[in-house]
């Protein structure tokens, strides 16, 4: 079924494991991670108890974002032991809003069966997309349907490739999440990036 590529397992952590080097990457070193998104580069998700918690590297420092969900039911995001950063507001089916600590809006995501859209108005005009295809795989496009890449699974195996077929990341799992597909949308900034793969893992997508 289309969904189940866009699926991971509910009710588990949403743990990642350490993303490998493309197979044609340098060996990398400590200041040049193996996976490198614009300098920054995920490493890990969980989740336990509602409290999302996002470790990457920035500018080769580790880094952390963590996710407390609040009795309002919107989950509040702080970089370490910071102040707020962000908010996530869950709306219908699923789908939820990035949001400002003022709660002006960044990015609003719609979640339906076999797609998911991510835009950056309330109206969803202009919206990148995630599209699960029958082939294991979600296509991954920009406004005007370019596409961007791809997040293919095979053999217990996640990875996301470029248009041009470039890995720029890749993890082990026992199962498909199509999440991952937002580390293309490079206009997207790498922290916000994070918080909605988070947030569409913790959502079972």
């Amino acid at each position: 079924m289309l969904v189940l590529v866009l699926a991971s397992c509910r009710g588990e952590s949403a743990g990642v494991d350490q993303p490998e080097a493309p197979a044609t990457a340098a060996t990398p070193t400590a200041s040049q991670p193996a996976t490198t998104l614009a300098g920054s580069q995920l490493t890990d998700v969980s989740e336990k108890g509602g409290t999302v918690t996002i470790t990457f590297t920035e500018n080769g420092a580790a880094q952390e974002l963590y996710g407390e969900l609040r009795d309002n039911g919107k989950r509040k995001y702080t970089l370490d032991d910071g102040p707020v950063l962000y908010e996530i507001k869950p709306g219908d089916e699923g789908g939820f809003k990035l949001r400002n600590p003022d709660g002006s809006l960044r990015w609003k995501v719609k979640v339906y069966p076999d797609k998911i859209k991510i835009s950056d108005n309330e109206e969803n005009k202009n919206p990148y997309e995630l599209k699960a295809r029958a082939d294991q795989r979600v296509k991954v496009v920009g406004p005007g349907d370019r596409e961007l890449g791809n997040v293919r699974f095979a053999a217990e195996k996640i990875d996301v490739e470029t248009a041009d077929g470039k890995v720029i990341f890749s993890k082990r799992s026992a199962v498909p999440a199509g999440a991952y597909g937002v580390l293309l949308l490079e206009a997207i900034p790498a922290r916000e990036r994070y918080i909605l793969v988070a947030e569409l893992l913790s959502r079972g997508r």
